[in-house]
């Protein structure tokens, strides 16, 4: 007990000067740290944030081109119309017949 007394009577003779205290180095240290991980956080959220939107879009393009291969299993062409007829093309000129293969008959 006489320990702490004299540790606090020395405390007590002792001037406090509030422009005397400061962190020091290893408050410096401290807060870098912490910054750098803010930092590096930061980088980590914008990759991942990225990453999810990659993701996203192309599981669309994924369900757009599994639609599309649906149309042509089911017997509809994707170029055609909903009612299975061909789209007009404003300048086509009319209806026309498509190109045969000439290895073909018919």
């Amino acid at each position: 007990m006489n320990l702490l007394n004299s540790a606090i009577l020395a405390a007590k003779d002792e001037e406090f000067d509030p422009n005397q205290v400061s962190p020091g180095v290893a408050g410096f240290f401290a807060v870098a740290v912490l910054a750098a991980a803010l930092v590096l956080l930061g980088f980590s959220l914008v990759s991942r944030l990225r990453r999810g939107r990659y993701r996203a879009e192309v599981r669309e393009q994924i369900a757009e081109e599994l639609a599309d291969g649906a149309d042509v299993e089911a017997g509809r062409d994707p170029e055609r119309g909903a009612d299975g007829s061909p789209e007009q093309d404003p300048g086509s000129g009319g209806d026309r017949r498509p190109e045969q293969d000439p290895g073909t008959r018919g």
